[in-house]
C-alpha cells in the first residue's frame, strides 16, 4: 500500500470514528463509578424475611419511647426501638451486622452506645436465629413521621447488599421500652 492511500485510509477511518460518536446516545457512554458500584438493595417489610448475602432479618415492630431500660436502670430520652429476629444465611461464618443506620429528619443515627447487649451486638451463626433490639437515641421531637432503617454486613457498601426497611414513627410514645439483650429466637 502506497503511503497515500494508507494517509487517505487512516482520515477515512477517523471521519467515520467522529461520525459514530456524534451519532451514538451519550447516556450508554457515560458512567460514574459510584453508579457502578452502587449497592444492591434488599427492601423488607415488617414481620416479613428480608434475606441478604449473610445475614436475614425479620423486621417484627418499631416503636418510639420516651425512655428505656436495661440492665443498667432506667435512660431517659427520646428513643427508636425496633424489634428484628436474625439469622446467618451460611454464607460466612460468624456474620455480624457491620452497617446499622436510622435516616430521620435528614439526620443518619447509629445505635446507641447507651445500651449494651442490642442485636447489633450478636454473632450469627445458621440456623441459629437471634432475637433482639436495635436502640436508637434521637433528639427530643425528631422521633415522627417517615424514617429509614439500612442493615448491611460491611461498612463498605460497594457491591454489596443493603436490607431497607422504610418505617413510620406517628405512633404515640410509650411511656418507657424495656430493652432486654439479644437472645435466641423461638
Amino acid at each position: 500500500m502506497s503511503p497515500r492511500a494508507a494517509w487517505g485510509l487512516a482520515a477515512a477511518l477517523a471521519a467515520a470514528a467522529c461520525v459514530v460518536t456524534a451519532v451514538t446516545p451519550r447516556t450508554h457512554l457515560v458512567y460514574s463509578v459510584a453508579a457502578v458500584e452502587m449497592p444492591f438493595v434488599v427492601p423488607m417489610r415488617m414481620g416479613e424475611q428480608a434475606v441478604g448475602r449473610t445475614f436475614a432479618v425479620t423486621p417484627e415492630a418499631v416503636r418510639v419511647a420516651e425512655a428505656v431500660e436495661t440492665d443498667g436502670g432506667r435512660l431517659d430520652g427520646t428513643w427508636v426501638v425496633v424489634d428484628v429476629v436474625l439469622d446467618a444465611t451460611g454464607a460466612e461464618p460468624g456474620a455480624r451486622l457491620e452497617q446499622v443506620e436510622l435516616e430521620l429528619g435528614g439526620a443518619t443515627y447509629t445505635p446507641s452506645d447507651r445500651v449494651d447487649g442490642t442485636a447489633e451486638d450478636a454473632t450469627l451463626r445458621a440456623g441459629l436465629p437471634v432475637r433482639g433490639s436495635l436502640v436508637f437515641e434521637v433528639p427530643a421531637g425528631a422521633a415522627h413521621g417517615s424514617a429509614r432503617l439500612t442493615l448491611g454486613p460491611s461498612v463498605d457498601v460497594r457491591l454489596d447488599d443493603q436490607l431497607v426497611l422504610d418505617l413510620d414513627l406517628d405512633a404515640p410514645p410509650a411511656a418507657v421500652e424495656v430493652v432486654e439483650a439479644w437472645g435466641w429466637a423461638s
